[in-house]
C-alpha cells in the first residue's frame, strides 16, 4: 500500500526527519530503503540503533504517531492506481491489500480514500494475528492468498505489486510473481529480484500477466460535466446543505446524496425536503439554499488537472463541450468572475434549462443533445467520451452509448463506481492516449 497505492513515502520521510532534526541527524535514503515494508516496531528499533538516539522504541512510536496523525489524512493516491483497481474489480479479478501498516495507521491513511479501498476483496495489515513475521518473510502475502483459496486460487496464481525491495523478496518467497514499481532513487541492484519492473502503474499492461487488458476505444469528441468535475463547487453544495439540515437537528445522508448529485435543482430540492422531512416546500428550500450558494459561487476554482487537459485538447482541435444540469443563470454566476475565458474554449455548452431537455440526468438526453450540437457531430455516440464525477451523470453518459471516465468524490463506494468505463482519483491522472486522443 505505502508508496504503491498511496504516496505515503514522502510523508514518512517528512515525519521521520522532523524527529531526527531534534537530534541533529539527517535521514538518508540508503538507510530508508532498508525500512520500507517493515512494521512500525521494527522501524522504530532500527532508526534508534542506526542514529544512536536517546529514545526507547515506544517513545519514537509516540512521537511519530503524533506527527503522522496530522500527515496521513492528507495523502494522495498515486497515478494509475484507481484506474487499475477499478479495471480488475470490473473484470472480477480477486484483489487484496497486504500492507505492513497497523490498523490504526491504515485508518488514518485511508480516511479520504474509502471509495478506492472499497474495491478490494480483503485487506490484510501488519498487526493481523495470522501474520507472524514481517516482510521480507512471505507471511502477509500467504495470509492474503488464503482468502482466495475457496476460488481455487493458490499462491503461485497470485501477482504481487510492490514498491519496496523487502516486499519483492516477500512476494518471491511466497512463490508469487512480483511486479515492482520502485522509487526512481532505488538502486538497480535492488530491482533484480522482481519479475517485472516499471516506473509507474500507468505503464502496466495487465495482459503481460494474463489479466484482462484495458478495453477502452478511440474517441473523437469529449464532453465534460461541470460541478465537481471542472469546478470545485460540490464542496459549496455540501456545506450549505449541511448547514440547513443542522438547523433541524439532521445530518447529511451520503447514500441519499448519491441519488441527488447531477439532478436539476428543483427536482433535487423536492427530493431533499421529502427525504429529510423538512418543514419547507421544495421551492422554499431552494430559495434559501440558492441565496447562500450564489454568494459563494464566484469564488469557485478549477479542479486540479482540468485546465491542462482542456487547453491540451483545444490546442489539438479536439471538439470539447460541457453538459451541466446547472441553469445558464447559475452557470454564469459560477464562471463570470474568474473563468469566462476558460469556458470560451468549449462549444457547445448545454445547460439544464435547455427547453429541449425533458428529463435531467440520469436520463441521457443532455449528453445526446450536446453531441448533436457539435459543429461536426461525432460519427456515433461511442465516439464521445464523457467525464463525470457523479453516479447520475455516469448513468446518463453510458445510457447515451458513450464511454465515461468517472472522477468521483473519495467517499463514493464500489457499487456506484463499477459501471464507469474508467475511474480516476483526479483529472491529473487522466491519460488522453487511453482513448486515442493526443498524449500530453
Amino acid at each position: 500500500m505505502d508508496g504503491l497505492l498511496l504516496d505515503t513515502e514522502n510523508l514518512y520521510t517528512q515525519g521521520t526527519q522532523q524527529i531526527l532534526s531534534e537530534h541533529n541527524q539527517t535521514y538518508d535514503w540508503e538507510f530508508k530503503t532498508k525500512l520500507m515494508g517493515k512494521r512500525t516496531d521494527e522501524v522504530a528499533r532500527m532508526i534508534i540503533d542506526h542514529y544512536n538516539l536517546p529514545l526507547t522504541p515506544e517513545e519514537w512510536i509516540n512521537k511519530s504517531s503524533n506527527i503522522y496523525n496530522n500527515l496521513f489524512p492528507t495523502v494522495k493516491s498515486l497515478p494509475g492506481v484507481a484506474k487499475l483497481v477499478h479495471h480488475l474489480a470490473k473484470h472480477r479479478v480477486p484483489i487484496s491489500v497486504a500492507s505492513s501498516s497497523s490498523s490504526s495507521a491504515f485508518k488514518l491513511k485511508s480516511v479520504n480514500h474509502t471509495g478506492l479501498f472499497s474495491f478490494f476483496d480483503n485487506i490484510v495489515l501488519g498487526d493481523n494475528d495470522m501474520v507472524k513475521n514481517a516482510k521480507p518473510a512471505p507471511d502477509i502475502f500467504i495470509v492474503a492468498s488464503e482468502y482466495f483459496k475457496d476460488g481455487g486460487i493458490h499462491p503461485e496464481d497470485c501477482l504481487v505489486v510492490e514498491d519496496a525491495p523487502l516486499g519483492v523478496a516477500a512476494g518471491k518467497a511466497a512463490g508469487m510473481q512480483v511486479l515492482m514499481i520502485p522509487d526512481y532513487r532505488i538502486d538497480h541492484s535492488l530491482k533484480k529480484e522482481a519479475t517485472l519492473t516499471l516506473s509507474s502503474l500507468d505503464d502496466f499492461n495487465p495482459r503481460d500477466f494474463g489479466l484482462p487488458e484495458y478495453d477502452y476505444t478511440t474517441v473523437t469528441h469529449v464532453i465534460f460535466d461541470m460541478d465537481g468535475l471542472l469546478l470545485n463547487t460540490q464542496e459549496f453544495y455540501s456545506n450549505v446543505g449541511a448547514e440547513i439540515l443542522s438547523k433541524h437537528g439532521k445530518t447529511p445522508d451520503w447514500e441519499f446524496k448519491m441519488k441527488v448529485i447531477g439532478r436539476q435543482a428543483s427536482e433535487a430540492a423536492d427530493m431533499i425536503v421529502d427525504h429529510y422531512s423538512l418543514p419547507y416546500s421544495g421551492q422554499e428550500y431552494l430559495a434559501m439554499y440558492e441565496e447562500e450558494l450564489y454568494s459563494l459561487f464566484p469564488s469557485c476554482s478549477l479542479m486540479p488537472g482540468v485546465e491542462r487537459l482542456v487547453r491540451h485538447l483545444h490546442a489539438h482541435n479536439i471538439p470539447i463541450g460541457v453538459a451541466t444540469s446547472s441553469t445558464r443563470k447559475v452557470m454564469d454566476i459560477k464562471i463570470s468572475s474568474k473563468h469566462s475565458d476558460f469556458f470560451s474554449l468549449f462549444n457547445p455548452i448545454v445547460t439544464g434549462c435547455n427547453p429541449t431537455i425533458k428529463q435531467a440526468k440520469p436520463s441521457p438526453e443532455i449528453y445526446q443533445l450536446c453531441a448533436s450540437m457539435f459543429s461536426s457531430p461525432p460519427a456515433s455516440p461511442g465516439s464521445c467520451l464523457v467525464l463525470e464525477d457523479a453516479p447520475n451523470g455516469v448513468q446518463a453518459g453510458l445510457a447515451a452509448g458513450m464511454q465515461v471516465v468517472m472522477i468521483p468524490h473519495n467517499k463514493v463506494k464500489k457499487e456506484y463506481l463499477m459501471p464507469a468505463t474508467q475511474v480516476l482519483a483526479t483529472m491529473e491522472h487522466f491519460r488522453p492516449q487511453d482513448f486515442g486522443l493526443p498524449a500530453y
